[in-house]
């Protein structure tokens, strides 16, 4: 008895050609959708209507925002791909102390001010919050 090849020449010239036909949906909808894989961005908004975005991915260095809206002030620092409020005219400054913020869904609030910075984009899947049980 002769035993053949499981697969011939054809085939898996077949198989490759299927496997790369299967991205296109992913390419099309990428480029029609205008998705940015690695994008992560903050965006402020004040009394609860837009009033910046700033990319985060690819920023670097230091850079500065000064916020005067309505007799109240508000300072924000972009550091790499990070964004703090660093100073604020509020009674209580308690955006100040929550710290920078860098992961998509984090936000810094200044209540009396009405300024909200919130981080935007792609969640990245990563093994961090990890619960364990029996």
């Amino acid at each position: 008895m002769v035993r053949g090849k499981l697969f011939k020449k054809l085939d898996i010239v077949i198989i490759i050609a299927l496997l790369l036909i299967s991205f296109i949906p992913e390419l099309v909808f990428g480029v029609v959708m205008g998705y940015d894989y690695n994008m992560t961005y903050a965006e402020i908004t004040i009394n609860g209507e837009f009033y910046s975005k700033i990319p985060l991915s690819a920023h670097k260095g230091e850079d500065y925002i000064d916020i005067n809206v309505d007799g109240h002030k508000n300072k924000i620092i972009i550091k790499d791909n990070t964004i703090k409020m660093i100073d604020a005219d509020c009674p209580d400054s308690l955006c100040i102390y929550q710290g920078e913020i860098h992961r998509v869904g984090q936000s810094v609030v200044c209540l009396p001010n009405k300024v909200m910075v919130e981080i935007k984009g792609k969640i990245e899947d990563n093994d961090d919050d990890v619960i364990l049980s029996h």
